[in-house]
C-alpha cells in the first residue's frame, strides 16, 4: 500500500508540479480522494468515479474506488471489487481539496462561454 502525505507533490504553496506529467497525474489521482473523502466523518465511507487501476490475473479490475476516512482521520481509498488497498492520505487537511467540490461560480467568472 502506498501512503501518501500530499505536501511531499506539491509546491509550496499547494499546486501541482506542471512540469512533471508523471507526478502530476498521480497527485491528481490522489487529490480526487481527498476531494470525495475530506468531508466524510470518521468511519464514514463512499464511492467515487474514479477507477480502479489494479489488473488481477493481467485483466484491468471493473471495480471503483472506494474512500473511507480513517480513526485518525486519513483517508484510506480501496477497491471494493479486487480487495485491494490502494493508498492511504495524511496531512491532507489543509488542500485545497479538503473541503470537498468547489462552490459553484457564475459562468462568466470562472468557466467558458455558454452560447
Amino acid at each position: 500500500m502506498l501512503t501518501v502525505d500530499p505536501w511531499h507533490w506539491l509546491t509550496e504553496d499547494g499546486h501541482f508540479l506542471v512540469d512533471k506529467p508523471l507526478l502530476y497525474r498521480r497527485m491528481l489521482r490522489i487529490a480526487r480522494f481527498i476531494e470525495y473523502g475530506g468531508e466524510l466523518q470518521k468511519h464514514e465511507t463512499r464511492e467515487t468515479l474514479v477507477e480502479c487501476r489494479r489488473r488481477p490475473k493481467g485483466k484491468p479490475c471493473s471495480g471503483l474506488m472506494w474512500v473511507v476516512k480513517t480513526a485518525d482521520d486519513g483517508i484510506l481509498a480501496h477497491c471494493m471489487v479486487c480487495k485491494t488497498e490502494e493508498v492511504f492520505i495524511h496531512n491532507w487537511q489543509k488542500t485545497e481539496w479538503a473541503e470537498g467540490m468547489m462552490e459553484p461560480v457564475p459562468v462568466e467568472m470562472g468557466g467558458p462561454a455558454v452560447h
